[in-house]
């Protein structure tokens, strides 16, 4: 009889033993999240709002964002793209493990990420919250791998309900970081905008906001004020100047062809002037069409779809679209 109680305690015993381990195998996969628990805590990082420096590195290139004054700069060069930002710092967030590697190819996907992946370090006041390898899609473009610095663990990552690659939200492409914007002006924090046509300069002029309510219409090539102008059409041209964006940077044409376009007359150059006195421009230039004809037969003299421009004066070739420029392409005619 003692005996018999004896195995049945071991067995009680060994039950609570089994259903604890259960449980504790639950809690470590799945927490109330819907994450895989504490292994997830590795890559995902919980306050993003405390970065404030990102490092995106591949063996061939390399970029930087850092947080200053609210905003993200990407190289010490160029204003980031705050939406691109935020999603890159929500999948930093939501970062799960997909799954384990199986133990006889987790050498091999190690090395991999070693010598071809992207090398993520993420800092707080210069102390490093991550560093981890992430593959790149032509390591493989059906799953993503990563692996904490200094541990040879590969795993595959997920983010809930995205549906696309992860490894992509890691590019080091400086072009899909940069902040698009070339004006962004409330109206009334316009001054002036000049808007110039080297090819016929009595198309050109400038409108002013003198910011008590009254405005002023100028023909720059006679140095002269028009006094009968159509004040409603000027106060509604400041409102054009908002969310203006260009399409994406130029890179295939060729060192020639760029420095012979940059040589040539533009098309048109717009100027506005911030009320606290500093000025963004853009030169435009037409981009020559990629048909001979149109679909009416007519010959086509140039794009008339896209152009090439210059903003700001730095030499690098973006291009813009016709239709989200076109408000913005008046001739003081317009005004009259």
């Amino acid at each position: 009889m003692l005996l018999f109680k004896k195995m049945t305690n071991t067995k009680k015993t060994l039950l609570v033993v089994f259903i604890l381990l259960i449980i504790a195998t639950a809690y470590f996969f799945n927490d109330s999240k819907g994450t895989l628990g504490r292994r997830n805590t590795h890559f995902a990082i919980e306050e993003t709002k405390k970065i404030d420096k990102i490092k995106i590195s591949s063996p061939e290139d390399n970029i930087t964002l850092v947080k200053e004054s609210g905003h993200w700069k990407i190289n010490d060069k160029y204003i980031a793209r705050q939406r691109m930002v935020d999603n890159f710092l929500m999948a930093l967030n939501r970062i799960q493990i997909a799954s384990p590697i199986p133990e006889n190819e987790k050498e091999r996907i190690a090395s991999v990420l070693e010598k071809e992946g992207i090398l993520v370090e993420i800092y707080r006041k210069n102390r490093t919250l991550r560093k981890y390898y992430v593959s790149t899609p032509e390591i493989d473009n059906h799953k993503t791998y990563m692996m904490m610095d200094g541990r040879r663990e590969p795993i595959t990552v997920r983010i809930p309900s995205f549906k696309g690659l992860v490894a992509e939200l890691f590019s080091i492409d400086e072009s899909l970081w940069r902040n698009k914007s070339v004006f962004d002006y409330q109206p009334q924090n316009i001054k002036s905008i000049t808007t110039e046509y080297p090819g016929d300069s009595s198309k050109s002029f400038t409108v002013i906001n003198y910011g008590d309510g009254t405005f002023a219409l100028k023909q720059p090539c006679k140095n002269l004020f028009v006094e009968d102008f159509n004040v409603e059409r000027v106060v509604r041209y400041f409102t054009y100047f908002q969310g203006i964006e260009f399409e994406r940077i130029e890179k295939e044409l060729s060192k020639q062809k760029n420095d012979s376009l940059l040589h040539a007359a533009p098309f048109c150059k717009i100027s506005v002037t911030h009320v606290d006195d500093f000025t963004n421009s853009i030169t435009i230039y037409r981009k020559p069409p990629e048909k001979k004809f149109d679909e009416f037969g007519n010959k086509l003299t140039y794009d008339y779809n896209r152009a090439y421009a210059i903003f700001n004066q730095n030499n690098e070739l973006i291009i813009i679209q016709y239709y989200i420029f076109d408000p913005l392409l008046k001739e003081i005619d317009y005004f009259r």
